[in-house]
């Protein structure tokens, strides 16, 4: 796949991600029609994936219903054949030109995604709009997105907080997690640390997993909330169980912090219970602590084979605390393994990143090490190159699937 092809895929799939939502609810107190019956039938039947039941319940009132056919066309979206394809353009066309706020939404997907229709950003940000100002929340969240990214519109960051703004209290997720993050990466997020845990909570009581991590991180540092560790190692442990090792590695963090006293032992157990999930996942920071646990004998047995290994993993991912620590074992031979060529590298790779101390550390080693080997050692730094485990995150990276939590109270 091409690099532009690539990139459509991505801006597609970042938007796309549970991109409808039901706003449809029966009247308190009066007695559905068969055709509102049928239209929540058909919403529901597109909303769990079965779009023939869809079809079924949908046809039949498309042509006389705008919001019956923006979801046909959703179903037919789904159905993913060039046919249905065809289609459901030609009903989202109709759609967004009669003002349905559903179909344009949904067109403005297809033009950003370029899905039966030439891919067009501006016309996609206009729909979006189009879309949000008829109240789908979903849409002001695509909208800030494409201001955040620079797609179709000027790349413009506060356009892009306002319309998260507006999907949040829209009681949109994704857009709650977006305004959250956009404060607290922007110049005043210590002074509205309340406003981002406030749309952290939002996001994560919705099932949005980034959110939750978040949240909890911040009310385990007692930031923008009062403290709370109940609640902040439920939200991590949300975050951990459903794909976000992170939330391992913090819980790894909050549990070695209480490593003193009569519960130590089992406190630093319950921290390389946590930083064994993070670092199998491939998280560098974690595999550099498991790796400083078994060198300690703090929690399991003392084991430097397996400390090693863990530096290793985190060395080669570019750690610099973990390529640090190597040029020591090697360089002094802890471990059993003295090797200074193999320590100079790892000294000077963990200097080129800013380690405080390796510089220092690699000065004092240098007078013991011939010029010639010295020089091997720098080559080998030159050809190094990081390999990362997990892949870093990007714009285009599609937003995560909803994973509500069972409670939202510890």
């Amino acid at each position: 796949m091409s690099r532009r092809a690539r990139r459509i895929a991505g801006v597609a799939a970042a938007l796309a991600f549970a991109s409808i939502s039901s706003t449809f609810t029966p009247t308190p107190g009066r007695a559905e029609s068969d055709d509102a019956v049928a239209l929540r039938s058909g919403i529901a039947s597109v909303e769990r994936g079965d779009t023939a039941a869809a079809e079924a319940s949908l046809r039949p009132l498309a042509a006389g219903d705008a919001e019956a056919a923006a979801w046909l066309a959703a179903a037919l979206l789904d159905r993913g054949d060039a046919s249905g394809l065809r289609e459901a353009i030609g009903l989202l066309k109709r759609g967004a030109e009669s003002g349905n706020p559903r179909a344009r939404h949904l067109l403005a997907l297809q033009y950003a995604a370029g899905k039966g229709v030439p891919r067009d950003e501006a016309r996609a940000a206009k729909l979006f709009e189009e879309a949000a100002e008829g109240g789908i929340a979903r849409a002001a969240y695509n909208l800030g997105f494409l201001h955040a990214t620079g797609r179709g519109v000027p790349k413009d960051p506060a356009e892009a907080a306002k319309w998260y703004e507006r999907a949040a209290k829209d009681g949109d997720p994704y857009g709650a997690y977006a305004f959250g993050r956009s404060i607290e990466t922007g110049p005043r997020a210590d002074a509205r640390a309340a406003e981002i845990v406030k749309a952290y909570r939002a996001a994560a009581e919705r099932g949005h997993l980034p959110a939750a991590l978040r949240l909890g991180a911040l009310l385990a540092a007692g930031r923008g909330a009062k403290r709370d560790l109940g609640a902040a190692r439920m939200w991590l442990k949300h975050a951990a169980d459903n794909g976000f090792p992170e939330g391992a590695l913090a819980l790894g963090d909050l549990a070695a912090a209480e490593a003193t006293g009569r519960g130590a032992r089992a406190a630093a157990q319950a921290a390389v219970g946590w930083y064994t999930i993070a670092a199998e996942a491939g998280l560098a920071s974690a595999q550099f602590k498991l790796a400083n646990a078994y060198f300690a004998g703090a929690g399991p047995e003392r084991d430097f084979a397996v400390a090693e290994r863990w530096y290793i993993r985190a060395a080669d991912q570019g750690d610099a605390d973990a390529q640090y620590t190597l040029g020591i074992w090697r360089s002094g031979g802890i471990g059993g393994k003295k090797d200074p060529v193999d320590g100079y590298k790892w000294l000077l790779l963990a200097e080129k990143q800013g380690h405080s101390n390796a510089m220092k550390v690699r000065v004092r080693t240098t007078s013991s090490l011939a010029a010639a080997d010295a020089r091997k050692a720098e080559a080998q730094a030159g050809a190094f190159r990081a390999k990362p485990e997990r892949a870093p995150a990007r714009p285009d990276d599609p937003p995560p699937p909803l994973k509500p939590p069972a409670t939202t109270t510890p």
